[in-house]
């Protein structure tokens, strides 16, 4: 929406390839390469927090993944969320669902000087809650992220939300599901430490 506002063309895989990035790596590629930085990355992702905020009523969570929360919330002592938004953004999708009530810690886009991905934001994780690699499970639902989650040792599991199986295979996933449904069977079947028996 936003770069259709200001009229600037653009491949339609570039939202795809920055997915589970943050925005304003987003801002900064498109001024630099679309537009010959005829904009300023805080023209656009202000534009674009406008837009979001305005759309607030219309966010909706993946269907089940409020209920696969709440089942993972009593399988692992600890559960943390690494997610690239900005706390302005990830501020309005909490004031409606209520998230971070169900995590132990958190980190978003303003936590790491790197984000997915490299492997900080889910090093940074485990470091905060005092969690092995190897004892870690992570979810992910894009390539940037499993790519970030692999590279700092962790399980990971693909859900095709966003992308196909096959991308999320080809990132490096352990194992992919379509569902959250299916992802919480595949979670019972795990040991604690969160590895396939």
């Amino acid at each position: 929406m936003t770069l259709n506002r200001f009229d600037i063309p653009y491949p339609e895989s570039i939202f795809s390839e920055f997915k589970g990035r943050p925005d304003l790596d987003f801002w900064s590629y498109v001024v630099h390469e679309f537009t010959g930085d005829s904009y300023s990355v805080a023209c656009l992702d202000g534009y674009k927090r406008i837009v979001y905020i305005s759309m607030s009523d219309e966010i909706a969570l993946i269907p089940g993944v409020m209920e696969f929360i709440k089942i993972v919330r009593k399988k692992f002592p600890q559960m943390g969320l690494v997610s690239s938004a900005t706390l302005p953004d990830f501020t309005i999708a909490e004031q409606k669902f209520h998230i971070r009530q169900w995590f132990d810690r958190m980190i978003l886009g303003e936590d790491t000087e790197n984000h997915k991905p490299h492997p900080e934001p889910y090093l940074k994780a485990l470091s905060v809650l005092g969690v092995k690699a190897q004892e870690a499970v992570v979810i992910e639902d894009s390539p940037n992220g499993v790519i970030s989650a692999k590279a700092a040792g962790c399980f990971v599991i693909g859900i095709a939300t966003s992308f196909m199986a096959e991308e999320l295979e080809a990132a490096g996933a352990d194992l992919t599901v379509n569902t959250f449904e299916e992802m919480a069977l595949r979670l019972e079947q795990m040991h604690p430490a969160g590895r396939m028996p």
